[in-house]
C-alpha cells in the first residue's frame, strides 16, 4: 500500500498562512488525526519515515496530518494576514511554533474528536511546550526528543551556553536579520554528526533562553506536569542522545501516562525501523481508544 496524501492549506493562530500534507485512513471512518510536526529545518515531507507511517496509520485506521510550521526549511516566504514576510528554522521565533500547532489541531479538530501530536527531534520540545502553553492532555508521541542544551553546550565548549546569550545580548554590532557565524549553533556529536546551522542572533536567543533549553535538559530539570498519555520513542543508535533511560525517567516523571519504546538499531532519523515503530505506535495508540457510548 502506499497512502496519497492531500496538500492542505491551514492558518497558524497569528494568522500565518501554513502547508501541510494529510494522508486520509483506509475506509469509511477512522479512529482519530496524528499531527506530525517536524525538527528543526524540516518540513512536512523530507523525512523519510513520513512516506512510512503515512501507509501504516492510514492502513490501521488513523489520519496523518504532516504540517510545515513557521520554522519550517531554512528561509522561506510567509504570508501572515494576506502579507509578506520571510520565515523559516533560520528567522521564526521558537514561541511561534504554539500557534502553528494551534491551527493544526483546529484543523484536524474538523476531521474528528481525537487528535494526536507527534514531534520529532526538536518537533517533541515544540509539541511539549504547546501542551503545556494549553494545559492540553492531547496524547503525545515523541521521536527522538533530545537535551538541547547538552548539544549546545558540546557546540561551543568551551563557552558555556550561558556565555554565549550575554555575550549575543550585549553585542550590539550584530543585527537581526543578518544570519551569525558559522560556529554559533550547531551540532558535535562523534565524527558522524559534525555541522553548522544557519540562524539569526534573534531566533538562536528564542531557543536558547526559551522552552527548547529547559523542557528536556537533564541535568537541571524543569518542572512540569502533563495529564495526557505519552510515547516516547529512543534508538540506541542516536548519537545526539544521553543514556536513553535518563531521558525515559525525565519525561515519565512528568506525565502521567507514559510508555518508552526503545529499538536498539534504531537511530535519530529511525534508520531502518520505520515500520517497526510505527507498528509499535499504533499499538499504543489502540490501547488509548474509548469505546463510542
Amino acid at each position: 500500500m502506499c497512502a496519497k496524501g492531500q496538500l492542505q492549506s491551514l492558518v497558524s493562530r497569528r494568522g500565518l498562512e501554513l502547508q501541510g500534507l494529510l494522508f486520509k485512513a483506509a475506509g469509511p471512518s477512522h479512529k482519530g488525526t496524528i499531527v506530525h510536526v517536524h525538527g528543526s529545518f524540516g518540513n512536512f515531507y523530507s523525512n523519510k519515515f513520513i512516506s512510512v507511517m503515512a501507509d501504516v496509520y492510514s492502513s490501521s485506521g488513523y489520519n496523518l496530518l504532516s504540517i510545515n510550521t513557521s520554522a519550517h526549511d531554512g528561509i522561506a516566504e510567509g504570508y501572515r494576514f494576506g502579507e509578506f514576510e520571510y520565515i523559516g528554522g533560520a528567522l521564526a521565533d521558537f514561541g511561534e511554533c504554539v500557534a502553528d500547532i494551534g491551527g493544526a489541531v483546529d484543523f484536524a479538530s474538523r476531521l474528528g474528536r481525537r487528535i494526536i501530536l507527534q514531534g520529532h527531534s526538536l518537533g517533541c520540545d515544540r509539541i511539549l511546550w504547546f501542551a503545556l502553553q494549553e494545559n492540553s492532555s492531547l496524547e503525545l508521541i515523541l521521536l527522538a526528543p533530545c537535551d538541547s542544551y547538552r548539544l549546545q553546550t558540546n557546540w561551543r565548549f568551551p563557552e558555556t551556553v550561558e556565555e554565549q546569550i550575554q555575550r549575543l545580548r550585549s553585542d550590539d554590532r550584530l543585527e537581526e536579520f543578518p544570519l551569525l557565524p558559522w560556529s554559533e549553533y550547531g551540532i558535535r556529536q562523534g565524527a558522524d554528526w559534525i555541522y553548522s546551522i544557519p540562524v539569526s542572533r534573534r531566533t538562536l536567543l528564542s531557543i536558547m533562553e526559551g522552552p527548547a533549553f529547559r523542557l528536556l535538559r537533564l541535568d537541571e530539570p524543569f518542572g512540569f506536569s502533563l495529564s495526557g498519555r505519552c510515547l516516547a520513542y529512543i534508538g540506541g543508535k542516536d548519537r545526539l542522545q544521553t543514556a536513553p533511560e535518563a531521558m525515559f525517567r525525565h519525561i515519565g516523571q512528568r506525565t502521567a501516562d507514559f510508555t518508552g519504546l526503545f529499538i536498539d538499531s534504531g537511530d535519530h532519523m529511525l534508520g531502518d525501523n520505520e515500520h517497526e515503530i510505527s507498528a509499535r505506535i499504533v499499538e499504543w495508540l489502540r490501547k488509548g481508544e474509548v469505546e463510542p457510548k
